[in-house]
């Protein structure tokens, strides 16, 4: 009995000593286990920036001032004197004339029909008057017999046969002022019928309505000329706008001389401007409104697409690289170096420009954000800031 209890004893120890040492081994590998190592990151300290609420719309260059010049009367296109970038002077540059033989023709007609409603009116005017030299006359003889009636010397025969003279007299005055009256209204006929031939004979011959460049030519001598249809473009290049179509949300954030936009040409920055004109309704199907506003810049050519940047909106505040945020438990997340180690910050954020975001709190000025590397890290993950 004595022997098996020693050998059990023994057999105790034995096993309590191989625990020991296995501990003791186990303590030894895990004080000589190496540190976790640092993750290489890359850092940018947290400063101000100008922020802005603005949006960015494809517009295109237009002449402020153009004119599509069209024909003003019917016929064959005779002439056309300009072409395409040709410079004209408004009201001196001549056009194009259609084919005024028709309306000279139409002139000779209404100039003769004058010069005879002129001769009628002369005709009709001496008639007048010798009605009324006439008239004058009988007048006095009736007042003559009126006179020797009451005084007997003349028979009421005598003196009802000058009054039926005096009535005929009369009337025949009447007859040829009505005459006369005609006569005038035939001259005023025939003057309005000259003056809309002599018009019209004008407008066979165009004349540029406004300075500029001619930037189309749609009709060649030898075609039928409509009236209406346009033959020339003409665009005043001195005076240049970009024009462009904003969604319907944006209508009272534009104000007409104060709101302004940047523009760039085919990537190149081409200044500020003000927006001068603003649509005064909005497109019901499309739900979009129009602005317009002047540019200055040598570049500037009617037709060429532009980027408009309007800005409605600036403030400075602090801004970290939109790459480093990240999205931890639903919230914008950054990381920042602090003491060799990474830190969770949960942040509020604002606008975004170009790159960068805007940070409303949980940062601070001088903060090392990590902006490579980030999307490995933990909140108190070792980092090495390279």
């Amino acid at each position: 009995m004595k022997t098996i209890l020693g050998k059990n004893l023994a057999m105790a120890a034995a096993a309590l000593l191989a625990l020991e040492l296995a501990a003791g081994c186990g303590r030894r590998r895990e004080a000589e286990a190496p540190p976790e190592p640092a993750l290489p990151v890359r850092t940018q300290p947290v400063a101000a920036r100008v922020f802005e609420r603005r949006l960015s719309v494809q517009g295109t260059l237009e002449a402020k001032n153009f004119v599509q010049v069209a024909a003003r009367v019917e016929g064959i296109l005779d002439e056309v004197w300009v072409d395409k970038g040709d410079a004209v002077t408004g009201g001196e540059t001549p056009l194009f004339q259609v084919d005024p033989a028709t309306r000279r023709n139409a002139v000779t007609i209404a100039e003769q029909d004058l010069a005879v409603a002129e001769a009628g009116l002369r005709v009709a005017r001496a008639t007048v008057a010798s009605a009324r030299a006439e008239a004058r006359k009988i007048e006095l003889d009736f007042e003559r017999f009126e006179r020797l009636l009451r005084d007997g010397r003349v028979s009421a025969g005598e003196f009802e046969t000058v009054d039926v003279a005096r009535a005929r007299s009369q009337a025949a005055v009447s007859v040829a002022e009505a005459q006369a009256e005609l006569a005038e209204s035939r001259v005023r006929q025939a003057e309005a019928e000259l003056k809309i031939a002599r018009k019209n004979l004008e407008d066979t011959k165009v004349i540029a309505p406004i300075s500029g460049t001619v930037s189309a030519r749609l009709a060649e001598p030898g075609e039928r000329a409509a009236v209406g249809r346009v033959v020339l473009r003409i665009d005043d290049l001195s005076e240049i706008e970009a024009a462009a179509y904003l969604p319907a949300q944006y209508y009272a954030d534009v104000l007409p001389g104060r709101t302004e936009f940047r523009l760039t040409l085919d990537g190149r920055d081409a200044g500020r401007h003000v927006v001068e004109y603003r649509a005064p309704i909005i497109h019901t199907a499309l739900r979009t409104f129009e602005i317009r506003g002047r540019v200055r810049d040598p570049d500037a050519v009617p037709g060429r697409m532009a980027g408009i940047t309007l800005v409605f909106e600036t403030r400075e505040q602090l801004g970290v690289p939109s790459a480093a945020l990240l999205v931890r438990e639903g919230r914008p997340t950054v990381f920042v170096a602090d003491a060799g180690r990474a830190r969770a910050r949960a942040v509020e954020t604002g606008w975004q420009n170009d790159g960068w975001t805007e940070i409303r709190s949980g940062l601070s000025a001088g903060d090392r954000v990590i902006v490579e590397g980030q999307t490995q890290l933990r909140d108190g993950q070792a980092v090495e800031e390279r």
